[in-house]
C-alpha cells in the first residue's frame, strides 16, 4: 500500500527531496498520478544505476499510465523540472548515497 500511495496527497516537497521506489526485479515499470497533487518528473533507472527513461512534468491527478519503456529496477520521483535543471537524461548514471 505504501508503494502504491507514493507521493499521493502531498501538497509540497522540497527541491532536495523525492521518493525512491525499489523493485525486486528489473522489468518495465509504469506509474500514474492518481491523487498526486504535485507535478513530478519520474525517473526510471535500471539495475546498473543508469537512467533509462524519464516521464517529465507528469500531470497531477492523471490516471494515464506513464511507462518506463525499458526495464527498470528503481524509480525516483522528484519535483517537475528537476531533471532539466540538473541535466539528468537517459544514460545518466545515478550514484546512490546514504545521508
Amino acid at each position: 500500500d505504501k508503494r502504491m500511495t507514493g507521493l499521493m496527497f502531498r501538497d509540497k516537497m522540497d527541491e532536495n527531496q523525492g521518493m525512491l521506489f525499489l523493485f525486486q526485479i528489473e522489468e518495465q515499470q509504469a506509474f500514474w498520478m492518481k491523487n498526486t497533487i504535485l507535478p513530478l518528473d519520474i525517473i526510471f533507472v535500471n539495475a546498473k544505476s543508469e537512467v533509462v527513461s524519464i516521464q517529465k512534468n507528469a500531470e497531477p491527478y492523471s490516471e494515464k499510465s506513464l511507462p518506463s519503456f525499458k526495464p527498470a529496477q528503481y524509480v525516483v520521483e522528484v519535483n517537475a523540472g528537476y531533471t532539466d535543471k540538473y541535466g539528468i537524461k537517459p544514460g545518466t548514471i545515478i550514484v546512490w548515497t546514504k545521508d
